[in-house]
């Protein structure tokens, strides 16, 4: 007997969109990028923030959320072109665990990089007006 697991995302894109033809695969490339990807970068950005403790937690979002899907973009449609069309159901826990590995590694990448400095000059200042208001009402 095979055993194999599929993560939900793939069961339901192969129950919804059967087939390798070219507009089957393009299909779930365009619904796997670009809209279960934003809703997963935002999770991670706005979640690491919170676990970080961060006073804005969306300010990290904003800043990197494009450079990310951008990258996210370049790896993830290529990899995914090639799950989608030549990796059997069978090797694809095998296949996606590498790509998971390499994107993991971006991805950290990416998180650990440096906002521009106006970007925190202008969160400090909203956050120095915001006390200052917040001391002038009382």
């Amino acid at each position: 007997m095979k055993y194999y697991y599929k993560c939900w995302k793939y069961k339901w894109l192969d129950r919804a969109f059967p087939g390798t033809t070219k507009v089957i695969i393009v299909k779930k490339l365009v619904l796997d990028q670009f809209v279960l990807t934003p809703y997963l970068l935002t999770v991670f950005y706005a979640g690491m923030s919170i676990m970080e403790g961060s006073e804005d937690i969306f300010l990290e979002l904003r800043e990197k959320f494009v450079p990310t899907f951008m990258r996210s973009c370049i790896f993830w449609l290529p990899a995914q072109a090639l799950n989608f069309s030549l990796v059997a159901p069978r090797f694809r826990v095998i296949y996606m665990g590498i790509c998971g590995l390499i994107w993991v590694n971006i991805l950290c990448w990416t998180k650990r990089q440096s906002l521009p400095v106006a970007t925190k000059e202008i969160a400090t200042d909203s956050n120095n007006n915001a006390a200052v208001i917040r001391n002038s009402e009382t």
